[in-house]
């Protein structure tokens, strides 16, 4: 798949962008490099693996700071100014990283300074890749995942979710997060689920029931693997790592690899908005609410992996792992196989840990595809 001949986010502010490109001498740009491109996503991970974000604020991090960089790209190249391309990536990039993780403003600005040290830059490299940068963080300054929370009074109806004693709702009104790339009017949503007391739904719960009482050592190994709570890369992160490993050992360039990163964290970062979304709508139980609560189904019984404090309908690393997986695979169409099997063990790793019905994971892996669908049509 080709890089992208239009940007991601800058585009709202081109004009600002060709005004100061204007001042730049006329010249050929340099070729960036892919390692830049990995570096920075590393960084982005260690930074959220560091500051312990949750995995939608994880997702988000990495589609405006991986935007920033495919969008560099873009534009430098189209420029015909003599500019070094690493270099303006490099600066916006920091820019962004230092509106999310504020704490570390020193630390990368210190980290930058060594990278910069092997790059050929001047001025006008620096207000190229201001201007960029502030695109960027005049779209994240108004997308709404600072919204103030609505309280809502708790589900007290049959099959609804509840919050575990000591559980507070995680972002809830993360469903309302402006997506990238699309609106939020024409953003893929989930399917509804059946009725607590619908045939298809007792189904799911008796096989959840039944598999829970059989669960093999590898089931448990699937579940901890695939957990990826706060303090790790988180499931986003996961597919991140994985997309630069193939950009790596399929041999792509530096706008391929920025292009397939971006394209995969706006994926990631959509589903879980669609997800969200739909999780707060339909409240749905967790299997912890209906083990462990009046029914008393399994006396005892506890989850591999701890119940997280948001709605089961659907499955969130379904859905970041159903986009993730459809678009790597528009890129890497040699490992589609390997890529929807990830996706399919990510799904069935939150039933097998306990904390999510199999239809949630059938739903997520439907809604994140489409909404990968959605993204790898723009292109």
């Amino acid at each position: 798949m080709a890089p992208p001949s239009r940007t991601f986010l800058a585009s709202a502010a081109h004009p600002t962008v060709q005004r100061r490109l204007s001042r730049v001498p006329a010249g050929t740009p340099t070729t960036p490099s892919a390692s830049r491109v990995r570096e920075i996503n590393a960084e982005t991970l260690a930074l959220i693996q560091s500051r312990k974000l949750n995995p939608v604020r994880a997702a988000r991090a990495l589609a405006l700071i991986l935007v920033t960089v495919s969008d560099a790209h873009t534009i430098v190249a189209a420029s015909g100014r003599a500019l070094n391309t690493d270099a303006v990536a490099e600066v916006a990039a920091q820019r962004v990283q230092r509106y999310l993780f504020p704490q570390d403003s020193v630390a990368l600005d210190q980290a930058l300074k060594v990278r910069l040290a092997s790059l050929p830059h001047g001025a006008d490299e620096l207000a190229a890749a201001g201007v960029i940068a502030d695109c960027v963080l005049l779209f994240a300054r108004n997308d709404h995942a600072d919204r103030p929370v609505t309280p809502r009074a708790p589900a007290t109806a049959a099959g609804k979710w509840q919050a575990l004693a000591g559980q507070k709702a995680m972002e809830q009104n993360w469903g309302w997060v402006t997506p990238v790339g699309t609106s939020a009017a024409t953003l893929p949503q989930v399917t509804p689920p059946p009725a607590w007391n619908d045939p298809a739904f007792a189904d799911s719960r008796a096989d959840f029931a039944a598999l829970q009482t059989r669960l093999t050592d590898a089931d448990r190994a699937l579940a901890v693997y695939w957990a990826a709570g706060a303090g790790t890369v988180t499931p986003a992160g996961m597919w991140l790592e994985q997309a630069a490993a193939l950009s790596r050992q399929h041999g792509l360039n530096g706008p391929e690899t920025a292009h397939a990163l971006a394209l995969t964290a706006i994926a990631t970062h959509n589903a879980f908005i669609a997800c969200w979304r739909a999780k707060f709508q339909y409240v749905v139980a967790r299997p912890q609410n209906w083990m462990s609560g009046p029914e008393g189904i399994q006396a005892g019984w506890k989850p591999v992996i701890v119940t997280p404090p948001f709605p089961s309908y659907p499955s969130g690393h379904a859905s970041v792992s159903g986009a993730a997986a459809r678009v790597l695979s528009a890129f890497f169409p040699a490992e589609a196989a390997k890529l929807t099997q990830a996706a399919q063990d990510a799904a069935y790793s939150r039933v097998v840990g306990g904390i999510h019905w199999a239809i949630d994971g059938a739903a997520g892996l439907d809604m994140g595809a489409r909404v990968a669908d959605a993204v790898l049509a723009g292109e």
